[in-house]
């Protein structure tokens, strides 16, 4: 009977150490196994974050390069010219806005729609005050070019290159004048930008 209880006894404490045992070694093999789902997650993270900011830097760091540059001013261009062409000859009327007649503000304002697909106020005194203001020297194509042709009285035109710019003059309708013109460069005001090209 003795014999029998002792057996009971060593049983038990056997049973005992094996469900510590197995219940340190499922504690150790969980904090390993979330352990490495940690890493893991950590490392998915910064690969993640690594190629956000690879795409970010990608995206911030793509420009037009020269030849892209110019084949884009030149498309801008030959839009220019065909709104341009389709104006030309039309006469100058102020207040007009069709081709019976056009006025310079109405002008720009249509060309900027065709060409820009943007709307600018009706008035010269409403489009000198968009965009920012330009040296004469750095002036680039579809520039806005802005005179005092007289005491009350504004003039505006869009600039093309070489000192050239087209508008609605009232001596010869839509043209194409030149700012190194006597009556231009002393009537001259200011350029300003209103789109990046």
């Amino acid at each position: 009977m003795l014999y029998i209880f002792r057996i009971i006894i060593i049983l038990s404490a056997f049973l005992s150490w094996y469900a510590a045992a197995s219940t340190t070694r499922t504690t150790a093999h969980t904090i390993v196994h979330h352990s490495r789902i940690h890493h893991h997650y950590l490392h998915q993270n910064k690969q993640q974050g690594h190629t956000l900011h690879h795409k970010h830097y990608l995206r911030k760091s793509h420009h037009r390069t020269k030849s892209q540059e110019r084949r884009h001013v030149r498309l801008v261009k030959r839009k220019i010219f065909h709104a341009y062409y389709g104006w030309k000859g039309t006469p100058y009327h102020f207040g007009g806005a069709s081709h019976r007649g056009i006025d310079c503000s109405a002008f720009v304002m249509k060309m900027y729609r065709q060409v820009f697909h943007q709307d600018l106020p009706r008035t010269t005194l409403g489009q000198v005050k968009l965009g920012r203001r330009i040296r004469k020297d750095h002036a680039k194509l579809g520039d806005l070019v802005f005179f005092k042709t007289g005491r009350n009285e504004r003039h505006v035109g869009i600039y093309l290159s070489n000192g050239d710019f087209m508008n609605s003059a009232s001596s010869r309708g839509v043209s194409i004048s030149n700012l190194h013109h006597v009556f231009w460069k002393r009537h001259f005001w200011q350029i300003r930008r209103l789109v990046a090209i």
